[in-house]
C-alpha cells in the first residue's frame, strides 16, 4: 500500500504514523510513492525512529516486531512517566530488506542448523541463493560437485571453496583482501565441527554449525566435509553484503534526504539490520553536519573492530571508524553471552569482510573476528557497562563513543539478553529510552 501501513496509539488519543519502505538485493528502495510520503512527514516531525531488522525477516515479520517494538517503547514511557517536549511529533520508519534465505515447512525462517532429512532440499535452496548472478556455466560446476552428494572429499571441497572465492563480491570499502582457500576450509572444518543449539536464534541469524562424527571428519583418505556447511558460509558473506549494499545505496541516501536542523534522528538496527545502520551512516557525509541524534545497534552481527582507527595494528582505519562521531550521543551496542551465533559461531564464517574484519588464517579468532554483539570492541576506548533493567540510567557522560551494553547478567533466572533474537523487550526500549531523550 502506498503511505503508512499502521497507526501506532501514542496515548491521550494521538497515534503515531508508521512507514515500511522496501529495498532491493542491489540495496535500492522498491517503494518510492511511499517514500516521498515518509520523507515529507520525516521533515516535519521533530524525532524519527527508523528500525531494521536483521536475518530471516519477511515483510509480515517486519511489520509485528516493528510495531511491538513501538507499542512496547509508548507504554514504558507512561509506565515510567517518561516526559517529551510539548511540540514532540515523532514518525516511525520501518526498513524491509530481502534477508530470507529460503522458507521450508513454513515461513519462520530455515532450520540451518543441520539435522536429517532436509539436506538435498537446503543444498538446493541455498545454492539457488548463493549462485543468484552467477553464469550458467560456474553455477553448473558447483551443481556438479554438490548435487546429491552428502559428504565432499578433500580435493571436491577445494574445488568448490574454489568457485565461491571466485564469486566473492568486493567489500564497500575496498580495502580488504580475500581470505583463500586455506582459509575457508579451516573455517569449514571448523563450522561442521560447531554443535549448535536449537531455538529462536536459527530465525534470524542462521544458525550454520552441525556438528559431524569423527567418522565422518576423517573419510575419504584424509577427511570429508558436509556440502551445507560451505553454502552456509557462502549464504553468511553474501547476506552480510547485500546488508551493506542496502545501507550504503538505499537506506544511507533516504536518510540524508531527512537530515536537516530541528529533526532528531533515532536509528535502530538489530543483527545485520546493524551493518544496514552503519554502512548509512559511514557513507553519508551529510551527517557530519547534521549528525544522527542516537544509534542502538541490539546485537550487531558486524565485527568488533568495526570502529577502529587502526585495525589491529595494521595501519588502516576500519571503514566505520567514522560513524561515531556522526552521532550526537554515545552509540549503544548490546551484547550477550548467551547469543550463540555471534559468541559461538560468526568468528568462524566471517573472516575476510568489510570495515574491521580482517583476513587472517587463524581460525576461531574471536579477538580478531568476534562479533560486536557477543563481544565488546576492540581498537576504540568504549565504556562497559551492564545492560540497564528499567528505571537505571545509562551514564551517557563518560565521554566515550561507545558503550557496550552486556546483557549477560542473569536476574531471577532469566538472562537480561537470553539470545540471539531477544531484542524487544523492557531492556531494549530503556536504552533507547535513554538515547533519545525521548
Amino acid at each position: 500500500m502506498i503511505g503508512p501501513v499502521a497507526q501506532i496509539p501514542a496515548g491521550n488519543g494521538t497515534s503515531l504514523d508508521l512507514y515500511l519502505l522496501r529495498f532491493g538485493k542491489d540495496g535500492r528502495l522498491e517503494s518510492p510513492q511511499t517514500a516521498e510520503l515518509a520523507v515529507a512527514a520525516a521533515r516535519a516531525a521533530t524525532d524519527v525512529f527508523v528500525f531494521s531488522h536483521g536475518w530471516n525477516n519477511v515483510y509480515g515479520d517486519a511489520l509485528r516486531n516493528y510495531t511491538r517494538f513501538a507499542e512496547g517503547f509508548i507504554a514504558q514511557r507512561a509506565e515510567f512517566q517518561l516526559q517529551v517536549p510539548a511540540d514532540y511529533r515523532p514518525v516511525l520508519i520501518g526498513i524491509v530488506w530481502p534477508s530470507t534465505w529460503f522458507v521450508m515447512d513454513s515461513e519462520n525462517g530455515p532450520d540451518i542448523a543441520g539435522g536429517d532429512g532436509k539436506a538435498s532440499g537446503e543444498i538446493e535452496a541455498m545454492t539457488a541463493e548463493v549462485t543468484d548472478g552467477w553464469d550458467t556455466g560456474t553455477r553448473g560446476q558447483l551443481l556438479d560437485l554438490v548435487d546429491g552428494v552428502e559428504l565432499l572429499t578433500e580435493a571436491q571441497a577445494r574445488d568448490v571453496a574454489a568457485l565461491l572465492l571466485g564469486n566473492w563480491s568486493e567489500d564497500e570499502d575496498g580495502q580488504s583482501t580475500r581470505p583463500d582457500i586455506d582459509n575457508v576450509i579451516d573455517a569449514w572444518k571448523e563450522i561442521d565441527g560447531v554443535e549448535t543449539a536449537a531455538g529462536d536464534d536459527e530465525d534470524e541469524i542462521g544458525v550454520i554449525g552441525g556438528g559431524q562424527s569423527d567418522a565422518a571428519v576423517n573419510a575419504a583418505g584424509g577427511f570429508s566435509l558436509d556440502p551445507r556447511g560451505i553454502l552456509r558460509m557462502a549464504s553468511v558473506w553474501k547476506m552480510k553484503d547485500r546488508a551493506g549494499d542496502v545501507g550504503k545505496l538505499g537506506v544511507g541516501p533516504l536518510l540524508s534526504r531527512i537530515a536537516k536542523p530541528g529533526v532528531r534522528l533515532h536509528l535502530i538496527g538489530h543483527s545485520f539490520g546493524a551493518r544496514v545502520m552503519l554502512s548509512a551512516v559511514a557513507h553519508s557525509p551529510v551527517f557530519d553536519s547534521n549528525p544522527v541524534h542516537s544509534l542502538l545497534l541490539l546485537q550487531p552481527a558486524v565485527n568488533r573492530w568495526c570502529f577502529a582507527q587502526d585495525v589491529a595494528q595494521l595501519g588502516r582505519a576500519a571503514g566505520y571508524a567514522k560513524v561515531p562521531d556522526r552521532v550526537v550521543r554515545p552509540i549503544i551496542a548490546t551484547r550477550s553471552t548467551f547469543d550463540q551465533p555471534l559468541h559461538e559461531v560468526f568468528h568462524h564464517a566471517l573472516r575476510g569482510d568489510n570495515f574491521g574484519e580482517i583476513n587472517a588464517a587463524a581460525v576461531g579468532d574471536t579477538d580478531r573476528y568476534g562479533a560486536l554483539g557477543g563481544y565488546p570492541p576492540q581498537g576504540i576506548r568504549f565504556a562497559d557497562q551492564e545492560a540497564k533493567a528499567p528505571g537505571t540510567r545509562y551514564d551517557l557522560g563518560g565521554g566515550e563513543r561507545v558503550i557496550s551494553a552486556n546483557g549477560s547478567r542473569v536476574i531471577d533466572g532469566k538472562p537480561m539478553i537470553d539470545g540471539h533474537s531477544d531484542v524487544n523487550s523492557p531492556v531494549t526500549w530503556w536504552a533507547l529510552h535513554n538515547l533519545s531523550g525521548a
